[in-house]
């Protein structure tokens, strides 16, 4: 029996989570290539995306506040007035 003859499935035979996970898993391998192996060590490759700096710059303005029922929401803070 060859390798690609194991990995074959019975007809109609259910397949598992785990299996199902790899499957796709591979296919988007195939599809984009391997991971990138990058660690939090690593000094970061490219400089800083004008967007990025404007959602953190924006989002540094909101405080998130949370309601009696436990809802979390975001409040624009109050500009001063310098």
């Amino acid at each position: 029996m060859s390798h690609h003859e194991q990995d074959q499935h019975e007809p109609g035979r259910h397949e598992t989570k785990s299996e199902s996970f790899m499957r796709t898993m591979g296919r988007l391998r195939g599809l984009y290539g391997p991971a990138d192996h990058r660690t939090a060590q690593e000094p970061e490759r490219h400089g800083h995306n004008p967007e990025d700096v404007k959602e953190e710059h924006e989002l540094a303005g909101i405080d998130i506040e949370t309601d009696s029922e436990g809802h979390h929401y975001g409040v624009r803070r109050a500009e001063s007035a310098d």
